[in-house]
This record gives C-alpha cells, structure tokens and sequence, in this order.
C-alpha cells in the first residue's frame, strides 16, 4: 500500500465520523464532491448530505455499492496505487452503531402514537423534513446522529410537559413518577433506547 492509503486508512481508524472519511477520501484523491457525483450517478444533493453527516448509506444498499465503484474509477483513473476494491469497501464500510435502532424506532413509534404528537412540529423542533421523520418511523431511513435525534425527541417532549395532561400520559408511558421528572428530557431519551 502507498503512503497516502496508509493515512487513509490510520485516519479511519481514528474518526467514526462516514461524513469525514468520504470527505478525506476524496481529498487524497484531489477530487470534488462533483466529480463523484459524476461517475457515481448520484446526486449531488445526495454526494453533500453524505460528505456533511446528514446521511449515511445502507451497508448492503446501492447507494453505498455507487460510491465504492466510484471511488474505484477514480483511484484507477487518477492511477492511486493502493486503492483497489477491497480497501475502499473496508474503508467505507458502515458499521452499526452500539445502539438498536429498531428498539428506538418501536419506542419513538408508540410514544407518538400513545401522546398524539404532532409530526410536522416534532419535525420543525428536530430540523428534519417531516418526510424524512416519516421514514424514520417506518425504518426506511435512520438518523444519521442517532443520540442527537433521541435527545432531541426528549427534550421535544420535556417542553410540552407544561400541559398537565400531556405530561401525565408520558409519564405513564414511560413509567417514571410525576414527582421524579424534573429532567423529563432525560428520562424520555433513557426511555427510548430500552427495550420494553
């Protein structure tokens, strides 16, 4: 492997982050976000959210399967020694976070359903499209920054607890004490990573 791969590669092992790995990738290779965008059949739209974090491809989807070939193409366009298949898949590779998403996603699930939250303002709290919530909820999609997005859903939560009501069937819900809650965002984020 040449000099540039080996850094790549100490690189990855260092930052977790996809977003900065593709972005380091096509930095030592001298490339835009356009030109992979080009040769991937992405869009750019799709090549930014991922450089920026927003997304994050499916290991076994398409999406991720374009971008290897991609990167690929230009390694041996630009001729960079080191970058075959197997490492640009190994250095791409997405790996599941800690978390259980599922878990999250059935708890997100029956808290909205049980406390009739409204989605398009949840959505405006959290700064997604209500579409994308929408495929959140359905397991189609998945929040990049999943700790962001529980606690985002905890604190949502924690400023509608002003109603009395509302406040009063979340804590049911999640089977905290009313006299327990002065950090109501912070039970509701324990609450959504636990399976029930």
């Amino acid at each position: 492997m040449n000099h540039n791969v080996n850094a790549i590669i100490q690189l990855m092992h260092y930052n977790t982050d996809f977003g900065n790995n593709l972005c380091s990738i096509l930095d030592r290779l001298g490339c835009s976000r356009k030109d992979l965008a080009d040769v991937t059949g992405l869009s750019r739209a799709s090549i930014s959210r991922y450089c920026n974090s927003q997304r994050l491809p499916r290991n076994e989807g398409r999406s991720l399967g374009q971008l290897i070939d991609g990167i690929v193409s230009l390694a041996e366009k630009l001729q960079a020694d080191g970058l075959d298949r197997k490492t640009v898949e190994d250095l791409l590779r997405v790996t599941d976070k800690k978390d259980d998403f599922e878990v999250i996603r059935n708890n997100f699930n029956l808290l909205t359903s049980q406390l009739d939250v409204n989605y398009h303002k949840l959505a405006g709290y959290l700064n997604y499209d209500p579409s994308f919530l929408s495929r959140i909820r359905s397991g189609t999609r998945r929040p990049y920054d999943v700790e962001h997005f529980v606690h985002g859903v905890g604190e949502y939560c924690a400023e509608r607890c002003s109603n009395p009501a509302f406040r009063k069937k979340l804590c049911s819900l999640i089977g905290v004490r009313q006299a327990k809650t002065a950090d109501i965002s912070s039970e509701v984020s324990t609450w959504l990573q636990q399976k029930q």
